[in-house]
């Protein structure tokens, strides 16, 4: 089979086609005939290393944590699956879904929507997880409760929206002024153009503050916070961690997500997408061969929606 590996720290470049054996499956696990699998940010933060305060990549490596596929085999003791299923999952970091085949256990997997493509599919697990999980979990979100979404036309932040929608909730997103009608034709009920103002110095206040592309702070964004309000970012780094102790003694909370992979989480946001209250967008479909080219189109942070990479078997 074919896959992608990196052996080393560096650039897009580090990126390499490589020839290795289809894996096994151990107890409890399936082989997944991986069909595509979605590109995110956290990708290239490990590979270029920015990420090493969180994890430490063991080399040879593949990225990708996302994964739409056709289940080829089980392992001893799997049984929820039947050879054949349409299945996607988030991979826990250290598997890469860049492969042709995939081994991953089966209680992170679940059926595919009928309605969508493996390509769509793959666009789901890692950034609608986080997205429910940081407003779920960390929000504590409410059908009454008004949602701030810092990149909301990205891979995370357009998920958000919709499932800010799903909980009846209202939504402001902040975006460019060329993805405007994007995010509102995903359900956004206001609009900030961060090329025109600082959502950080506007007098609006807000239950949730999610800042899906880690581009602001506590700091700079408190004063939009509601008191008993939330500030979320996708990229824990240390001083949000270190906040996020004392969250017991404060009046507004601070929380960085660390997505956790899951069937019960998948199996919502499927059931969102039979309901057609969750859609994923995909700005562009790349061959495996042209990982790096990904990688240097995400890296230039103007992706409008996901990107994914089609496997061809």
């Amino acid at each position: 089979m074919k896959k992608i590996i990196y052996e080393k720290y560096g650039d897009a470049e580090v990126l390499k086609l490589a020839e290795s054996a289809v894996p096994e499956p151990a107890q409890g696990e399936i082989l997944v005939k991986v069909m595509a699998a979605g590109i995110n940010p956290v990708d290239y933060k490990i590979r270029n290393g920015s990420l090493r305060f969180i994890y430490r990549a063991k080399f040879p490596r593949t990225p990708g944590g996302d994964i739409a596929g056709i289940v080829e085999k089980n392992g001893s003791g799997a049984s929820k699956f039947n050879t054949g299923d349409k299945v996607f999952a988030m991979l826990p970091i250290g598997i890469g879904g860049y492969s042709e085949y995939v081994c991953v256990k089966e209680d992170l997997v679940s059926n595919m929507p009928d309605n969508i493509s493996f390509d769509e599919a793959s666009a789901i697990p890692l950034a609608g997880i986080t997205a429910l999980q940081s407003l779920r979990d960390k929000g504590n979100i409410r059908s009454d409760m008004h949602v701030l979404i810092n990149g909301g036309s990205g891979g995370v932040g357009s998920l958000a929206i919709q499932i800010v929608k799903a909980y009846n909730g209202e939504v402001t997103a902040v975006c460019s002024e060329k993805n405007i009608e994007f995010v509102k034709k995903l359900g956004a009920d206001h609009v900030i153009n961060y090329e025109k103002e600082d959502f950080t110095r506007l007098n609006t206040q807000y239950d949730i503050v999610f800042d899906a592309v880690a581009k602001s702070s506590f700091s700079e964004s408190k004063r939009v916070i509601k008191r008993k309000g939330t500030y979320i970012t996708t990229i824990p780094k240390p001083s949000v961690m270190l906040r996020q102790i004392i969250n017991p003694l404060l009046s507004k909370k601070t929380f960085g997500i660390m997505a956790k992979p899951g069937s019960d989480d998948l199996n919502y946001l499927a059931k969102l997408v039979a309901e057609e209250k969750l859609k994923p967008e995909i700005e562009k479909v790349y061959e495996l061969g042209k990982a790096s080219d990904a990688h240097r189109h995400i890296e230039t942070g103007r992706v409008r929606g996901k990107l994914v990479i089609a496997m061809n078997h």
